[in-house]
């Protein structure tokens, strides 16, 4: 008796999966890349005086950034006519964090800029959270009037604002009726193993979760960019502050799940002018950082983890394997959807390239992209397992998607 499946129907039937769920994804417009989901493109750059807008505060948790905040704050300080007040929270840092906030306040130091010094960690807060939660507390503090019209910016330390970023914010948040406006930095992709691995990371957080589902109050769906987050502070508030989620190691994650089931209306966008300056020096740093919150992208589901592994095997694995072995047999029948999936595979990660400024052939490697990701969701899993959760005090501000 013949056997009922040969490995040529093996693999085609890989093949022709690939190919059908990249035709899917090609299909489905709310899972393409937001190329004009970007907030320098709907909210032009302009110049409207500050009075126009209504009273903010920033928050900017700062963690070891002595030598980031010089580039950094100064752009904030420009921008200083748009707040009531920003702080600077200084999370247990052993180096010159505070100091070096302080000396660029200048005179500006106690009248609309403080510094917060956090020397101790308390029971049951992951480290960002409590920081975040003690810049708010500080920045409020005798903040008198209607809370819905007030706004607070949760931001990181290395994320490089343009001077006309809290204008467009709060013009997006005003002219749509959004309660949350939170922009995705360009990520710093300077170094080979960057280029390599971090379009992938946004590429894939976006498929995950895509930012006009994450936009829709009808999906379920739910993400915010963690470097920079502008909330309506009655929103906050109605939803718990940042007391719901205070033990959260992936708190954009849990803030934007928190915000959103209380009714929440979000904004989740790109802006180029809006980037990170965050470095990594080799690529076990930057499979570190992925690794910190891979699991948490599948909700710590350990069920997750080969569907996940077999997706990013269908998808990007597959598809050139299988066409280089179907070119060499001369068998269309794989050669063919496998390298139609190949070509939508390559094409869909462009524009992600693109607003990465990373070289268009880094596309091409997007194989062994996702081969180092099942690597990292495996770490990132095994790490959750074993309960090491010791990186809780050392990512205060990395910033991360979703």
């Amino acid at each position: 008796m013949p056997p009922i499946w040969n490995l040529q129907q093996v693999l085609v039937s890989l093949a022709s999966a690939g190919a059908l769920l990249w035709v899917a994804i090609l299909l489905d417009r709310k899972r393409s890349w937001p190329a004009g989901w970007s907030l320098h493109l709907s909210i032009p750059s302009r110049d409207p005086k500050p009075a126009q807008f209504p009273p903010c505060v920033a928050v900017i948790a700062a963690r070891h950034e002595a030598a980031t905040l010089p580039r950094t704050l100064p752009r904030l300080l420009r921008q200083l006519d748009h707040f009531h007040r920003i702080v600077i929270v200084d999370d247990r840092s052993e180096d010159s964090t505070g100091s070096t906030a302080r000396r660029l306040a200048g005179s500006d130091l106690d009248d609309k800029v403080q510094v917060v010094r956090v020397d101790e960690l308390p029971d049951g807060w992951a480290s960002k959270v409590n920081a975040m939660h003690v810049g708010i507390e500080a920045a409020t503090a005798n903040w008198d009037g209607d809370h819905a019209e007030q706004w607070i910016l949760l931001t990181a330390a290395d994320i490089l604002h343009p001077t006309t970023s809290m204008a467009r914010m709060l013009t997006k948040a005003r002219e749509h009726d959004f309660d949350v406006v939170s922009v995705m930095a360009q990520l710093r992709a300077s170094r080979f193993w960057e280029r390599l691995l971090i379009p992938p990371f946004v590429y894939f957080s976006q498929l995950l979760h895509p930012f006009r589902k994450a936009s829709d109050p009808q999906s379920s769906v739910a993400a915010l960019a963690g470097g920079c987050i502008l909330v309506r502070r009655s929103t906050l508030q109605d939803a718990g502050g940042l007391e719901a989620i205070k033990d959260a190691l992936v708190d954009d994650m849990a803030l934007a799940r928190t915000l959103k089931a209380s009714g929440a209306r979000i904004w989740l966008g790109i802006d180029p002018d809006l980037r990170s300056l965050r470095t990594y020096g080799s690529v076990g740093e930057v499979i570190d950082r992925v690794s910190r919150t891979a699991f948490a992208a599948l909700h710590y589901r350990y069920w997750a983890l080969p569907i996940a592994w077999l997706g990013l095997l269908l998808l990007f694995i597959a598809p050139p394997v299988l066409a280089t072995y179907g070119a060499i047999r001369l068998d269309p029948m794989i050669a063919g959807p496998a390298l139609l999936a190949w070509l939508i595979a390559t094409v869909t990660v462009i524009p992600v390239s693109q607003h990465q400024n990373v070289a268009l052939g880094y596309a091409l490697a997007m194989p062994i992209s996702a081969t180092v990701y099942i690597y990292m969701t495996l770490v990132s899993a095994w790490r959750h397992f074993r309960g090491k959760h010791e990186w809780r005090d050392r990512a205060e501000n990395e910033t991360h998607l979703i």
